[in-house]
């Protein structure tokens, strides 16, 4: 009885341990495939930056497209908050999300699509935990 114990003990951490492992390579697959995709795209590296920076110098078709590239890496940051809430997520890996995040939100342009596109997007605690860093940022 307690061998079978001991043995379902060890299957469960090794089960833990799969899941953080498979998290962590999502995590960082998303993410890598994302920068890829700027890399290989010097447009749309350019239509990056400039949207962080400022909404108001694009036009109304770069809007969109950064609107989606905007919405594509919240729904990714979201994830993360969802796992690290959830313990599916380091704390280490969560740092290193969050700085992500944080590097984002320090352009005024990612700021403005929040607060008129993005806040309507997410649930209320992922939006709770974004609004948070803003004004963390701001006192930056």
């Amino acid at each position: 009885m307690i061998a079978s114990l001991l043995y379902l003990a060890m299957q469960v951490r090794a089960s833990t341990r799969a899941s953080a492992v498979e998290s962590k390579l999502a995590s960082t697959r998303f993410y890598t495939d994302f920068l890829s995709s700027l890399i290989q795209s010097p447009e749309l590296n350019d239509l990056f930056l400039r949207g962080r920076k400022d909404l108001a110098a694009l036009t109304p078709e770069e809007l969109i497209r950064y609107s989606n590239l905007s919405l594509q890496s919240f729904s990714f940051f979201s994830a993360g908050y969802f796992q690290f809430r959830n313990g599916t997520l380091s704390e280490a890996d969560w740092f290193e999300n969050r700085a992500i995040i944080q590097f984002w939100l320090r352009g005024a342009g990612c700021r403005r699509w929040w607060k008129d596109v993005g806040q309507n997007m997410f649930g209320p605690d992922f939006v709770a935990f974004i609004e948070s860093e803003i004004r963390r940022n701001a006192g930056a």
